[in-house]
């Protein structure tokens, strides 16, 4: 239905749209009549249960309703831009523990009641296209490379149930980031660079620059190249940490690292070898149709490539997935879709000796897997969609060790054991997950769907969830 007032806004037609497809959302659109300058505005109501049973714990109640707004558009093919927010009431038979907006506690919300909290939580971008170049900026998520579980460089919202997140209150979920970047597209090369503001402590600096190499290749193979550097103030108290290094009062932005093309572990070795510096590698191959093959390779503070699978010393941290995935296989009515991945992480990564100012988190929670360091995953993902019902059937086995590195805030120390164990015996806890998921979604107004996973081993029980939306 399209309405244009004729005498109040010559040049500007208000469009009300709503999608032909049975999938897609009615919306708002405002636009002139030859549509250089664009505006859709849409918004969802939503309610949620989640039951949690866990082997010697209470059973947990919570419910969330939320009401949801999204924008974007663009002013002229060149200035795009996109924005949502969410507004959130949530109601829990547990204790909700009170929170002073300090970073350490997580995402902040208001304690309503004992049983009860509201919070709200926002994410924007735009980009301005001048060719060959493309200007960034936004307070949203940051992601990096093609794994389709666990991402071990920037994981942006994935976010994975995981049991150990049910022994808080606090919200575990990852936060947007202000930032401000570019891009350079140039034939078969991409090279994009962010610099962002990350929050640990309140009142404390701390920033991540990124900057990423992408190749497109022939036969449908793309490789990356990335690196990271994360800096910060100290936010331990005066003598906690006995690392002679680790006392960093003032930190103040470093612009240096804003200049592109230049590897950061040569610029931090001119400004005196002090920040966290990470490389990382990763590669998607969709030469066969349909399929992929992709992994991801962190290093974090490495002496040597060859040094990797040597546990004398601690400072060889890496991470990795790995992955297998077939895509748009038709079967009758119905659309599949499958993968498999691998993920493994090694103690001590994330970390870093210097304290909070210098991990690899944002708001309490890892930039990277949520699995934390010395940990293992292997997870199979079966996805069928056939008219308006969308199911997936997973499996999953974590194993996650509790010693010494095996957590983002552990500190290293000058009296810590120099070598590290993956998986350590006697510390490592071990399960399977059985689950799936259905979602309906008859017209473009209504969904509903349902959830449930199935616990065993040293995480025994289960967890079930249901909720349904309106959307316009």
């Amino acid at each position: 239905m399209i309405f244009r007032p004729r005498t109040l806004f010559n040049a500007m037609a208000i469009l009300i749209a709503v999608s032909a497809s049975s999938h897609a959302a009615g919306h708002i659109t405002l636009q002139d009549s030859a549509r250089h300058h664009e505006v859709n505005i849409g918004a969802q109501l939503k309610d949620s249960l989640t039951v949690t049973n866990l082997k010697n714990a209470p059973t947990h109640y919570d419910n969330s309703m939320s009401v949801r707004f999204f924008l974007d558009g663009h002013f002229t093919d060149k200035f795009l831009f996109a924005a949502r927010v969410n507004v959130n009431t949530d109601y829990t038979n547990r204790e909700i523990l009170g929170h002073s907006y300090n970073p350490e506690e997580g995402i902040p919300y208001n304690k309503q009641s004992d049983n009860r909290r509201t919070w709200d939580l926002f994410a924007a971008h735009a980009s301005y296209q001048l060719d060959p170049v493309t200007l960034l900026a936004g307070f949203d998520y940051l992601s990096m490379g093609p794994a389709r579980r666990n991402h071990v460089i920037l994981r942006g919202e994935q976010n994975p149930y995981r049991p150990w997140q049910d022994s808080s209150s606090r919200l575990q979920k990852p936060a947007p980031t202000p930032y401000f970047g570019y891009r350079f597209e140039l034939g078969p090369v991409e090279y994009t660079q962010y610099a962002a503001k990350l929050f640990e402590k309140k009142g404390y600096n701390k920033y991540v620059h990124v900057h990423r190499l992408n190749l497109n290749l022939p036969e449908n193979i793309s490789f990356g190249l990335s690196e990271t550097a994360l800096y910060g103030e100290t936010t331990e108290h005066a003598g906690t940490n006995p690392n002679p290094d680790a006392d960093s009062t003032y930190r103040d932005f470093e612009w240096a690292y804003v200049i592109p093309f230049i590897p950061y572990v040569f610029q931090e070795h001119l400004q005196g070898d002090r920040d966290n510096i990470s490389l990382a590698f990763d590669l998607s191959v969709k030469t066969i149709r349909h399929w992929e093959l992709y992994g991801e390779l962190l290093w974090d503070d490495m002496k040597s490539p060859t040094s990797m699978f040597d546990d004398s010393w601690w400072g060889n941290k890496w991470a990795a997935s790995i992955g297998i995935a077939r895509d748009s296989l038709r079967l009758g009515p119905a659309l599949f879709g499958w993968f498999t991945e691998f993920t493994r992480i090694e103690p001590w990564v994330y970390t870093h000796h210097k304290g909070g100012g210098y991990t690899y988190a944002h708001y309490n929670q890892s930039l990277g897997s949520n699995l934390g360091p010395n940990s293992e995953e292997l997870y199979t993902e079966l996805d069928a969609h056939i008219g308006f019902v969308d199911m997936t059937l997973f499996a999953s086995m974590v194993k996650k060790c509790n010693n010494f590195g095996s957590h983002i805030r552990d500190i290293h120390t000058p009296d810590s054991p120099t070598d590290k164990h993956f998986l350590k015996k006697g510390w490592t806890d071990e399960y399977t997950e059985f689950g799936g998921s259905l979602k309906i979604t008859p017209w473009d107004f209504i969904s509903v769907e349902a959830g449930y996973s199935r616990f065993f081993g040293d995480y025994e029980g289960y967890t079930a969830r249901a909720a349904g939306s309106l959307q316009w």
